[in-house]
């Protein structure tokens, strides 16, 4: 749901569906066509605009501080409620990035550009 909220597209439309058009004509007395019109089939039907409602209930619910966790669970003042352990977590390659980042700071940079590429090593030879 995420990912089509960010593309402003239904869920149904990121899955694949394409909306169908139907066209009607209308004739006089004598078999002439007057006039016509095309109704594309709507993306924002009842099941998708549920989806959305479902979306934004669902992040209401989420603690504003970015922990991912329900707000109502974090602020319980009950002693009972559930218990939180912080885990932490090193991208190695984001780390490895900064290194370099930070050690190329002492040297001079051509026009201003530096390029980098984070790789991995193969430790193993």
């Amino acid at each position: 749901m995420e990912a089509a909220e960010r593309r402003g597209i239904s869920l149904k439309r990121l899955g694949g569906w394409e909306p169908i058009t139907t066209t009607e004509y209308e004739y006089d007395e004598s078999g002439r066509l007057v006039r016509s019109w095309s109704q594309p089939e709507s993306e924002w039907d009842q099941d998708q605009q549920a989806w959305v409602d479902a979306w934004a209930e669902y992040r209401a619910q989420r603690c504003p501080c970015g922990c991912g966790q329900r707000y109502a669970d974090v602020t319980s003042e009950e002693e009972g409620g559930p218990q939180f352990v912080a885990d932490r977590k090193v991208c190695r390659a984001r780390l490895a990035l900064l290194e370099a980042q930070k050690a190329a700071e002492t040297q001079d940079v051509i026009g201003g550009a530096r390029l980098w590429q984070v790789r991995m090593v193969d430790e193993r030879g």
